[in-house]
């Protein structure tokens, strides 16, 4: 295992323990390699597929609720917040 030293400025530090307060991580390794993975994860191409189809899948579901009457936005402001 390698170890790197990592400068963080003091608001750096401070958004770093917000993140790690409100994702549960005991410290700051733990969180540092899950961003790590988290990156390399939604950068690939797999990832951006992965995505688009999610943004598809909710279109559906969004057209199904307008086609019903159950939307509280009309279709096209629901679709301009994707």
């Amino acid at each position: 295992m390698t170890t790197i030293l990592l400068k963080l400025n003091d608001m750096q530090e401070s958004e770093l323990k917000e993140f790690m307060k409100e994702e549960g991580y005991s410290n700051k390794t733990e969180f540092i390699r899950f961003l790590i993975k988290f990156y390399k994860y939604n950068r690939s191409s797999a990832g951006a597929d992965r995505f688009e189809k999610a943004v598809d899948s909710l279109k559906g579901v969004l057209i199904d609720l307008n086609k019903k009457g159950k939307l509280d936005k009309t279709l096209e402001e629901q679709l301009d917040d994707i």
